[in-house]
C-alpha cells in the first residue's frame, strides 16, 4: 500500500499523523456525513446540510456519552442563513463545510497560525500585535465578547491575517485554548475570502484540535451560521466566547448562538487564566515580507487613522481586570495595538485598536 506525507487526524487526540490513502479516504467518509441538501456560497465553497444529531463531533470518543444540548436552542432567534449566500438548512440539520482531501493536508499545516502568544512569537513567519487581559484578584474568566471590524485585504498565497478573541487555561502543562474570530488563510481556505472561524487545543496546538470542523469536537448548533462561512466586509459583528452551567463553551457570532466546544473536549476546561483579543499574521518565511493585519493600517497616537477596531470589550468573570498591549515587533508602523478606551461607559466601550501594513 502506497504511503503519503501527511499529517493526519488521531481519533482520540484530534490532530493528524501519518496514514494511508485508504486511511485519508475514511477520515473523510466521517467528516463528510450524509446530507439531505447542498449549497455553495459566492466564493463555490460546499455546504451539506447534515442531521444535527449526526455531525461529526459525535464520532470523538470523548463524546461518545455526549447528549445535544438541545436546551440551547432557546439562544438561536434568527434563521437568516449565511452571508454570502443567504442559504441555510432545513430545520433538524446544520451547515457543515464539505472537507476535501486538500482541507485535511492544508489544515495538518496551519495549526501555528491560531496560535495564543504572550509576547514572543515562536513560529517563523508569524507576528501579532494583541491585548492581554488578566484577572487583578484571582478571579478566572468565564468568557469575554467584542465588536470585531471585519475587512478583506490582498495576499499572496500561502499567507493569512486572523482577527481573534481567545479565552486561555495556562495551568496544565500544556495550555487549553477556545476562540474565535475571523480569518483570510489563502492556504487553509483555499480562498481569499474573510470567514468566520472557531478553533481549540488542549495541548498548547501541539498535537489536539483543528480549526473550524476539520476534526471532530466543536458541536453546531445553528440551521443558518457555522464556522467557515463568508462574513461581509466593511462591517462589525458581535462575538463571544462563554462557558456555561454544564462546562461547555458556546460560541456567538452577532448574538446567535452558533455551537459550543463540549467540556470532554476541552478537558473540562472550567474557566480561562487570560484573555487575548487582537491580530495575527502568517506569511511562510521564503516570502521576507509579512502580510497586512487589520484594516492594514497601524495605529498610532493622534486622530483616528483608519486602524481596525475591537469595540465594546468584555471579559467575563473577574471583578478587576488589567490589561497590557504586546506585539511581537518593534517598529509601530508596521504592526501595532493600542488601547483608545478603558471606560466601558464611553461610546465605544472599553476599545482598542490594532494591525498594520506588513513589511519586510
Amino acid at each position: 500500500m502506497v504511503m503519503i506525507l501527511l499529517s493526519f487526524f488521531s481519533s482520540t487526540r484530534g490532530r493528524r499523523s501519518m496514514l494511508s490513502e485508504d486511511d485519508m479516504e475514511r477520515e473523510l467518509k466521517m467528516l463528510n456525513k450524509p446530507y439531505v441538501i447542498s449549497f455553495k456560497d459566492n466564493s463555490g465553497v460546499v455546504f451539506d446540510c447534515v442531521d444535527i444529531y449526526k455531525q461529526p463531533a459525535f464520532d470523538h470518543p470523548l463524546l461518545k456519552d455526549h447528549k445535544l444540548q438541545v436546551r440551547l436552542a432557546v439562544r438561536i432567534t434568527s434563521h437568516t442563513g449565511l452571508a454570502s449566500t443567504g442559504g441555510s438548512c432545513p430545520n433538524g440539520t446544520v451547515p457543515i463545510r464539505r472537507t476535501l482531501k486538500e482541507d485535511l493536508v492544508r489544515e495538518s499545516a496551519r495549526s501555528p497560525v491560531y496560535k495564543q502568544t504572550k509576547d514572543t512569537s515562536t513560529v517563523d513567519g508569524l507576528h501579532f500585535a494583541r491585548v492581554l487581559f488578566n484577572s487583578n484578584d484571582g478571579t478566572p474568566f468565564q468568557g469575554a465578547s467584542a465588536v470585531v471590524e471585519v475587512y478583506q485585504l490582498a495576499f499572496p498565497p500561502d499567507a493569512a491575517s486572523l482577527a481573534q478573541i481567545i479565552v486561555v487555561d495556562d495551568r496544565p502543562t500544556n495550555a487549553t485554548a477556545v476562540q474565535t474570530g475571523w480569518h483570510i488563510d489563502t492556504y487553509l481556505e483555499g480562498d481569499s475570502q474573510t470567514r468566520f472561524m472557531v478553533f481549540w487545543t488542549v495541548d498548547n496546538y501541539q498535537e489536539t484540535g483543528c480549526a473550524n470542523m476539520l476534526c471532530p469536537g466543536f458541536v453546531l448548533m445553528n440551521q443558518g451560521l457555522t464556522p467557515g462561512m463568508a462574513l461581509p466586509t466593511g462591517t462589525t459583528v458581535t462575538m463571544d466566547i462563554e462557558r456555561d452551567e454544564s462546562g461547555n463553551w458556546l460560541v456567538f457570532l452577532n448574538t446567535e448562538l452558533v455551537g459550543y466546544f463540549p467540556g470532554p473536549i476541552v478537558n473540562g476546561m472550567s474557566s480561562g487564566t487570560q484573555v487575548q483579543m487582537g491580530g495575527s499574521v502568517y506569511s511562510p518565511p521564503s516570502l521576507n515580507t509579512s502580510p497586512p493585519m487589520g484594516s492594514g493600517v497601524s495605529p498610532l497616537p493622534g486622530p483616528y487613522n483608519g486602524a481596525a477596531k475591537f469595540t465594546q470589550v468584555s471579559c467575563h468573570g473577574p471583578k478587576g481586570i488589567t490589561y497590557r498591549t504586546t506585539k511581537d515587533v518593534a517598529n509601530s508602523t508596521i504592526y501595532n495595538a493600542m488601547v483608545t478606551s478603558t471606560s466601558p461607559d464611553g461610546p465605544e466601550g472599553v476599545a482598542f485598536q490594532y494591525g498594520g501594513p506588513g513589511g519586510s
